[in-house]
């Protein structure tokens, strides 16, 4: 299946760009956060790692295997992963792991969207 990954995002009002193809490439971006309602992510499916998913500029940048799937979910600043809360330590080993820079770019990111339940969609044997 295809995960499609954005060059860039906002963050206080200027853009500002992910990097998230080199940072998975060279292994530091460990998992990718997603809405999965109709649970299609499972450990086991073939990943296509891409960005300009739908348009003329699709890149299929890696392919890879879903290790594993958490179930993730972030409310008021708080995460939750398979019902757990996460110490504030743990967000932030979380934020660098999904490939954001630090944690405060991982809530300019999720902010817009809490309450937000999901995936934690792994490639790597990392678990929480």
């Amino acid at each position: 299946m295809i995960l499609g990954f954005l060059k860039g995002f906002q963050v206080n009002g200027s853009r500002k760009q992910t990097n998230f193809e080199d940072k998975i490439k060279e292994g530091i971006k460990k998992h990718t956060i997603r809405d999965d309602s109709k649970n299609r992510w499972q450990a086991g499916r073939k990943i296509h790692f891409a960005n300009g998913v739908r348009t003329s500029k699709y890149n299929n940048f890696k392919m890879g295997v879903c290790k594993s799937v958490q179930e993730i979910h972030i409310v008021d600043r708080m995460v939750f992963i398979d019902q757990r809360k996460l110490s504030l330590d743990e967000i932030d080993g979380l934020a660098i792991n999904d490939g954001f820079d630090n944690t405060s770019d991982f809530w300019s990111w999720f902010d817009d969207y809490t309450p937000f339940l999901g995936k934690l969609i792994h490639w790597t044997d990392l678990k929480y």
